[in-house]
């Protein structure tokens, strides 16, 4: 019996590889790092549509009160950082860099301030109701931050696919 990827060294019964396959297939990503590598995907994709509704709906407020609120500001700049660190992130994530559990963990915190500017502020500041789409957003950046950020930091497997 053959590697099953190079067909030709004896695989390991275990995972039907050779030693040398098996170590190409650890610095890979795959397995559980497919959620991040997804979100961020989904993140690049979904951050400048945002923008722009979110900008179209500034505009429409100008020209109906006259006014920009400095928290409509605020967002836009958050907004506009958030993409550049999400950028950011997904290079070092997909060059497989060093820095990317660095990268990963501002991509997350900043996630989490995000998501608080974009409900709790608005809720305390101006007393809008929380629904369920604020709450679901509160939970998928606190999971970010609790999950992902100590796998980042404490895997052994992310020692050996990020190494360049």
């Amino acid at each position: 019996m053959k590697c099953i990827s190079c067909n030709e060294q004896e695989p390991n019964k275990a995972s039907g590889l050779c030693n040398d396959c098996e170590q190409v297939e650890q610095g890979k990503i795959n397995g559980l790092l497919y959620l991040p590598a997804a979100g961020l995907i989904i993140a690049l994709m979904y951050t400048p549509w945002e923008l722009w509704e979110f900008c179209q709906a500034v505009l429409n407020y100008f020209h109906m009160a006259g006014i920009i609120s400095w928290y409509a500001i605020g967002a836009i700049l958050l907004i506009v950082l958030y993409m550049a660190i999400t950028v950011f992130a997904a290079l070092q994530f997909f060059r497989r860099r060093k820095k990317t559990p660095r990268a990963m963990a501002g991509y997350y915190l900043f996630g989490l301030i995000s998501a608080l500017y974009f409900t709790v502020l608005p809720a305390t500041l101006f007393g809008a109701a929380f629904d369920q789409n604020d709450i679901r957003t509160l939970l998928s950046a606190a999971v970010g931050v609790v999950l992902w950020l100590p796998y980042f930091f404490i895997s052994k497997r992310i020692n050996r696919v990020f190494v360049f």
